[in-house]
């Protein structure tokens, strides 16, 4: 079992293990699911295929885009996700 400790702040430190197991890295989101029991499940979060990878690339290296560069980027990615389906 991999425990984490709460902050003051009310924050949490996901463990190393969890965070390659769930595949999380910096940027992503989570959901927290409750299930019977005052239990939670916690996923990592499906965003849009425009914020899946197609153009955060661009915004990391903080490149200025054109409307038609993130319209092309938002086909890419809706063009991966609909591979990964």
């Amino acid at each position: 079992m991999v425990s984490a400790t709460i902050t003051s702040k009310h924050q949490v430190t996901i463990p190393r293990a969890v965070r390659r197991e769930m595949n999380l890295a910096e940027g992503d989101q989570v959901e927290f699911e409750a299930e019977s029991c005052g239990r939670f499940v916690l996923r990592k979060r499906s965003l849009s295929p425009l914020s899946d990878g197609a153009a955060v690339k661009y915004m990391k290296k903080k490149k200025k885009l054109s409307v038609e560069s993130m319209k092309a980027a938002a086909r890419t990615g809706a063009i991966r996700q609909n591979k990964r389906s």
